[in-house]
């Protein structure tokens, strides 16, 4: 029996389809994983490992782009922070060093443990695909990011 050239075709597609669908799954997992990096190097170095991500993941995705300004941005919100924390412990070490310690320390780690939740939450939203929901007191827009082009494919 001779087999139909449309019948032929239609039995290369699937492994065709299944070959691009590889390559766009390793397209994506290579895209979240650069923005978990941002998201987890803001935890343990401030905004240095997120500023990195972001001028190298710019140019390869939207996706990646919003994460990595999203990292560098909460990093660079928990840095003021701290100067300001050092700032009032500063001020009020001039009066007492129990003083300074005693409000301008609790301070500064509950903004400490407030920014690293919210790193870890944008990169669970990293992970799954969608934008980060972090708030405007914890991240301040230096630089920008685009959220309706967060999500992946």
């Amino acid at each position: 029996m001779i087999s139909s050239p449309r019948r032929a075709a239609t039995s290369v597609e699937p492994e065709v389809r299944a070959e691009r669908g590889r390559e766009v799954q390793a397209e994506r997992d290579a895209e979240v994983t650069l923005a978990r990096l941002g998201y987890l190097g803001g935890v343990f170095t401030g905004p240095v490992i997120p500023l990195g991500v972001y001028l190298i993941g710019r140019r390869i995705s939207p996706f990646t782009r919003y994460h990595a300004a999203m990292a560098l941005n909460q990093s660079l919100t928990g840095l003021l922070y701290a100067v300001c924390c050092l700032i009032v412990g500063g001020l009020l070490l001039l009066d007492s060093l129990d003083v300074a310690l005693s409000v301008a320390f609790p301070i500064a780690v509950w903004l400490w443990v407030c920014t690293v939740g919210y790193l870890l939450r944008g990169m669970a939203a990293a992970n799954r695909g969608a934008p980060n929901p972090a708030p405007a007191w914890i991240c301040a827009r230096f630089v920008r990011a685009s959220p309706d082009r967060a999500v992946t494919r």
